[in-house]
């Protein structure tokens, strides 16, 4: 009994980890600005966890125009835990705030296939949101949720909230 709690408590640390996903998208180019941030994720089983994640957000075309759908890509290069055991795959979705010129939000959202135990875990994430008006905008991330599938435990989901402060991840120009 304690073994099988054990190993729950491992598999739900390792969605943990995974929680961190969500907030990022595809492989930025190499001008892209990077970003950390602090989240706060509830894990099952385990309780809330604190989880940084470090990577890049890219938004194509910058600058872009009034009316244009831009294409947000979400790469995660870095979490701060590793999965104790093996995730078969998994899906994420984030919400992007805007806040500048104009005020909202948009989702990218991104999944994956196996991550071995014990190995770093990286994700991308893209989505498109179409501006409304002139001037320079602040993205910044905000809540995501990630669904795990491990082999113990099935599929578990992890909600996980920004802490404060929270960087900007990108700066977009709207014309």
């Amino acid at each position: 009994m304690t073994r099988s709690l054990a190993r729950r408590v491992a598999a739900a640390s390792t969605v943990l980890a995974l929680g961190g996903l969500g907030t990022l998208a595809v492989q930025a180019p190499a001008h892209a600005a990077g970003f950390s941030a602090a989240y706060t994720c509830s894990v099952p089983l385990s309780g809330s966890q604190t989880v940084t994640i470090t990577g890049t957000l890219t938004a194509s075309p910058n600058p872009s125009t009034v009316g244009t759908a831009t294409h947000f890509a979400l790469h995660i290069s870095n979490l701060s835990l590793s999965s104790p055991l093996a995730i078969n795959s998994w899906s994420a979705t984030a919400a992007l705030n805007v806040s500048g010129a104009q005020t909202a939000s948009f989702s990218v959202t991104g999944s994956g296939g196996s991550v071995p135990a014990n190995q770093p875990i990286t994700g991308d994430l893209s989505g498109n949101w179409t501006p409304t008006a002139a001037g320079t905008d602040q993205i910044q991330g905000g809540n995501v949720t990630v669904k795990a599938s491990v082999s113990l435990l099935g599929t578990l989901t992890i909600p996980c909230t920004p802490n404060s402060p929270r960087p900007v991840a990108e700066t977009l120009t709207v014309n």
